[in-house]
This record gives structure tokens, C-alpha cells and sequence, in this order.
């Protein structure tokens, strides 16, 4: 049995298409799948899928923390639980009022006191 679908595995589209059709969601041309490509294909859809929500879950659970703008790392926390205005970056030392609450801008923070924590050293 042929069952003609969105090739795409980006796509969520799983309905089936008629031949020479076109995806609704993504705009690829519908394909022939036999009826084991065509589990092959939808497994991979849903492999896709579940990584996209990872990554989506991820996200937010970075947008959610703080970090050193000094290192750039997590592990910064209330300098005393009554003032939790003062934070302390336990990798650092740093201290003060100010964090990074965006996690690209703290990699890149990451990235440049590595290099030159590195060159310090040499």
C-alpha cells in the first residue's frame, strides 16, 4: 500500500496527500512512502518533535535563572537571606547587586573570563 505524505520530518503534518499536492504546513510536494517508510517517517516526525519540546523546556528553564556577570556561572546565590539584593557568585567571589538573568549573553561572559582566566596563567 503507497500512502503519500509530507516528507519533511520537520513538518507535523502527518495527514495524508494526493499525488502532485503540496504540504499545507511546510510547502514541500507530497511524497510515496510504502507502508514501512511511512512508519520509518513518522517515528522520525515524532523524534523531531520531542527534541523541539527539550529544547523548548531548556529555554525556559534558563530564562528562569541568574548568573555571575563577573564568570558567568549559576552558582550564584543571596548573600544573606534578608537583603536578597546583594548576591554572591560562589566560583568567583563576585559580590554586589547586579546579575544576568539572559543565559546567551552569560555564555559568552563564560567564554571570555575563560580565556582570560587562561591567559592569566600562562
Amino acid at each position: 500500500m503507497i500512502i503519500w505524505t509530507c516528507p519533511n520530518t520537520r513538518c507535523e503534518y502527518n495527514k495524508q496527500l494526493y499525488p502532485d499536492q503540496t504540504c499545507p504546513t511546510c510547502g514541500k510536494e507530497a511524497k510515496a512512502f510504502e507502508f514501512d517508510e511511512f512508519g520509518s517517517l513518522l517515528k522520525a516526525k515524532a523524534v523531531f518533535k520531542k527534541s523541539a519540546e527539550r529544547a523548548e523546556k531548556r529555554k525556559k528553564l534558563l530564562s528562569r535563572l541568574k548568573f555571575c556577570p563577573k564568570c558567568g556561572s549559576p552558582n550564584i546565590n543571596f548573600l544573606i537571606f534578608y537583603q536578597p539584593s546583594i548576591w554572591k557568585c560562589f566560583d568567583c567571589n563576585y559580590q554586589g547587586t547586579f546579575v544576568v538573568e539572559d543565559s546567551e549573553l552569560a555564555e559568552k561572559i563564560q567564554a571570555d573570563f575563560l580565556k582570560t582566566h587562561k591567559e592569566e596563567h600562562k
